[in-house]
């Protein structure tokens, strides 16, 4: 990384120096985060650069509305690039790029950002749940340095048994369906993942499947079947 100084430098125009604080603001969230104060305003400066640049005006949006939003985005990422999240499942994670991608569709279709009923309404999810899958990205600020700290840490991982779908939907299962089969799949080994993968999702036969992970028509069927066993007493 640059030092702070060389930062100062690249981004010293009168936009950049008039948002210097909401930039410090916002890296200083992600202290406990293990990366240098210094790191973490560079990549702010950069979602800055980004706000500066895609900011439309006829969108209806405060400036600053906008560029924090984008900047907690350009953090994030960055953080959790270079750390492992304990404790968060993979696919809360994907909930929060999903809704990540949703708000700014949504923003740029309305000139606003949707609320927390809005995002609920569109995942089919409860607004109780929904809060509990947001905690996966105020995670990444949270990797304990010390004892004192496993408590803020515990207070941010999700609580997976409040998400829930508000209502039943046509050929859709419910997210604590879904939750429970993905929990279920990853007990599995890679080789029983790759396998169920091709054929429930790809839809492969289990010849094509053979063929493309490199074993026999019959040693693909023990490891479905041993991996569909494994699921049921998981299940």
């Amino acid at each position: 990384m640059d030092s702070k100084g060389e930062v100062l430098k690249k981004f010293s125009n009168e936009s950049i120096k008039q948002y210097q604080p909401l930039v410090k603001s916002i890296a200083r969230k992600y202290f406990n985060s293990g990366e240098p104060i210094e790191d973490l305003e560079q990549i702010a400066y950069l979602g800055l650069i980004n706000s500066l640049n895609l900011f439309d005006k006829k969108r209806g949006v405060k400036f600053e509305t906008y560029a924090t939003w984008l900047i907690n985005g350009e953090i994030r990422h960055y953080i959790r690039d270079k750390h492992t999240i304990v404790n968060i499942p993979h696919w809360v994670i994907e909930y929060n790029r999903k809704i990540d991608k949703y708000t700014e569709n949504f923003r740029q279709e309305n000139n606003c950002f949707p609320t927390i009923s809005e995002i609920a309404d569109y995942f089919n999810i409860t607004e109780e749940g929904l809060n509990e899958i947001l905690k996966g990205r105020d995670s990444v600020q949270v990797i304990s340095l010390d004892s004192r700290m496993r408590q803020e840490e515990q207070d941010h991982i999700p609580v997976l048994e409040q998400v829930r779908s508000k209502g039943y939907r046509s050929f859709q299962l419910p997210i604590e369906d879904i939750i429970q089969l993905k929990n279920a799949l990853n007990t599995l080994k890679k080789i029983q993942k790759d396998i169920i993968y091709y054929l429930f999702v790809k839809d492969f036969t289990q010849a094509s499947t053979a063929k493309k992970m490199g074993l026999t028509q019959r040693q693909v069927s023990r490891v479905k079947e041993s991996a569909l066993e494994e699921l049921r007493k998981n299940l």
